[in-house]
């Protein structure tokens, strides 16, 4: 399975990547997804990439865009559609269907996954929702989290070992640069725009 693209989310108005999908109950318990008009691509299953913000210790969802061949804003028709299924009149939108965690890298990319969203930061911030609600926010420091479980589990420590021909699932990387979290990556609806419209704005 391709390495997927995350969701965003913005962190005090700056833009982070979100390893979580806050929709995905939404869209499965209605039996409905969202698709691309243009081409679909292995990286991006779902075919959609929200963008997602936290205002007044609520999670709400401030822009939706296709993701198939390229990103893409949703049309005017898939717009009504959504907003009909959520429903609200127009973004951005509460998200008081969800409850679970959301993922949020803080630190720099230690070992590259290539299933899902299951690369392994140094720090995560993980944020409890319910409800749409925030209920926890703390801080979690991954990388120590990894060496304990190193110093348990000779089976994952041989998969890891840079001599191990056999598997190799998973590459170390250094990325101290915070290179995932650099570059211009806003919806394309917000072009030449640095804050999108939130909540109270």
């Amino acid at each position: 399975m391709t390495a997927q693209t995350p969701e965003r989310i913005l962190i005090d108005g700056k833009p982070h990547l979100l390893h979580a999908l806050p929709l995905y109950r939404l869209l499965a318990s209605r039996r409905t997804k969202i698709e691309a008009p243009d081409v679909w691509t292995t990286a991006c299953h779902r075919q959609y990439v929200g963008t997602w913000d936290i205002v007044d210790g609520k999670l709400w969802l401030v822009g939706l865009s296709t993701y198939g061949d390229k990103e893409l804003p949703l049309s005017d028709a898939m717009r009504t559609w959504f907003l009909r299924l959520v429903p609200a009149n127009g973004f951005p939108v509460c998200a008081e269907w969800f409850s679970g965690h959301l993922r949020i890298p803080t630190g720099p990319r230690l070992v590259w996954g290539f299933h899902g969203g299951s690369s392994w930061f140094t720090r995560e911030r993980v944020i409890t929702c319910r409800r749409g609600r925030i209920v926890r926010d703390r801080e979690v420091d991954t990388l120590a989290m990894l060496e304990w479980a190193l110093r348990r589990c000779d089976g994952l420590k041989q998969s890891l070992d840079p001599e191990n021909r056999l598997g190799e699932p998973l590459a170390w990387i250094t990325d101290d640069d915070y290179e995932h979290l650099r570059g211009d990556w806003w919806p394309p609806e917000w072009e030449g725009q640095r804050t999108p419209t939130t909540p109270g704005s």
